[in-house]
């Protein structure tokens, strides 16, 4: 019992100490595969994708702050990586995480946002016949036929960018001499890199143009779908997206993960789908009369839910580090591992995951790297040293049983720093 106890301590203590080694953020939330993959945007040690449904994909440092639903055209990252915008063809954009503008209204266009860069006054948009949009949503026809913008480093410029390679650029955005030699697909993006631009075309050839210098390409790659996108995480590399979710990383930016899926990593996991995981776990996080339940709030309790049945039990205030006094031997709830062993006993219709702590119930389970909704999410140190554990639902959102003097309840998915990358289901 004291041993078992003495596992129990390290169950749901708050991780607060911020890994800085890269670990796959977030996956696509909702159905699998992830579809068409539109953009794609990065930070120094991550990146994001964003697909034409509306999903994101977060690797390495890069967080999932959460995504419309709706399709996508672009994707900008705030100046701290600490948010983006997702941007809809039709001009109106949403933010996320510390983007805090958005424009829900659409926007009478004559063609569709390619398009999408930040400079010193806010979300600067283009569409593919050139028209410009200001953040206040001001119009300027340019008249030419373009694949995207991109910013200054000074944030008061930018240059637009062509199919066939052509730069032309305003405000303090410098005039870029010669267009890419030896042209064999169209550009499709376009990227800052030092004092140059990067351009990418859809077969995976990159141009360096204007003093940025070239790391190599995807040209003689056999892709599976073209290249749409290219960005640069670190200033001495960048990275190549392709339309299946294919990432390609050149020079010091480094290779997170990636978005190509088989639809058999995507079949539900039987017999509880994860669709049914979840709606127990919103049912019990909204008080509802639940086995083991009579309803109303479930408290934190340290140390409950470890009974010999899954569900709510008093806890326990041996090995207690958290505020004082301590009241988890007063105090009918469950902890962070409990309420997952609770939850997948009611949806299995067996205790799957059993009275163990996070690291019992995580060699239980199959890590994925592609989310699904009824996935378990863990955090700590290593997966030898977990400390918290959460209901992945989808969206960048979890349900947990967070810390003493909380009850179940719904959070961003980085609630609790430390996240372990991947996500872990019953094989």
């Amino acid at each position: 019992m004291l041993r078992f106890m003495r596992r129990i301590v390290l169950a749901c203590v708050m991780f607060l100490a911020f890994l800085t080694v890269p670990a796959r953020a977030a996956a696509p939330p909702e159905e699998c595969p992830p579809g068409e993959i539109a953009a794609i945007a990065s930070l120094d040690g991550g990146y994001w994708l964003a697909g034409k449904d509306g999903r994101v994909h977060a690797y390495g440092t890069a967080k999932l702050f959460g995504s419309p639903g709706k399709p996508v055209a672009a994707i900008e990252a705030t100046a701290s990586g600490n948010g983006y915008w997702l941007v809809a063809a039709d001009g109106s954009f949403r933010g996320y995480g510390d983007a805090t503008a958005s424009r829900e209204t659409p926007l009478k266009l004559a063609s569709p946002v390619v398009g999408a860069t930040r400079t010193e006054t806010g979300l600067w948009l283009t569409t593919a016949d050139g028209t410009v949009i200001a953040p206040d949503g001001t119009l300027t026809a340019r008249k030419r036929a373009v694949v995207d913008i991109v910013a200054t480093s000074t944030g008061k410029g930018y240059w637009l960018v062509g199919a066939d390679g052509s730069i032309r650029g305003y405000g303090d955005a410098k005039a870029v001499s010669g267009t890419p030699v030896d042209l064999r697909a169209p550009i499709v993006s376009a990227t800052a890199l030092g004092p140059g631009l990067v351009l990418a075309g859809a077969d995976g050839a990159v141009f360096a143009l204007a003093g940025a210098t070239f790391h190599g390409s995807a040209a003689n790659l056999r892709l599976a779908r073209p290249v749409i996108g290219v960005t640069a995480a670190t200033p001495g590399g960048y990275t190549l997206a392709a339309g299946d979710g294919a990432v390609f990383t050149f020079g010091t930016d480094g290779f997170m993960g990636n978005a190509v899926t088989t639809s058999d990593a995507c079949e539900p996991t039987e017999p509880a789908p994860g669709s049914e995981i979840v709606k127990i776990a919103r049912a019990i996080k909204d008080g509802q009369v639940v086995p083991g339940w009579t309803g109303g709030p479930v408290p934190y309790a340290w140390g409950g839910g470890h009974g010999s049945a899954p569900g709510p039990s008093f806890g326990t205030c041996n090995w207690y580090t958290g505020p004082q006094p301590c009241r988890a031997n007063v105090t009918y709830g469950v902890d962070c591992s409990g309420f997952a062993r609770w939850v997948y006993h009611l949806a299995y219709g067996r205790d799957v995951l059993g009275g163990e702590n996070t690291n019992g119930q995580l060699r239980k389970l199959t890590k994925a790297t592609t989310g699904r909704p009824g996935d378990l999410v863990f955090y700590g140190n290593s997966t030898s040293d977990t400390r918290h554990v959460a209901v992945y639902v989808g969206n960048g959102r979890i349900i947990n049983a967070l810390r003493t003097g909380t009850v179940i309840r719904e959070d961003p998915i980085d609630v609790s720093r430390g996240r372990l990358p991947g996500f872990y289901r019953v094989s």
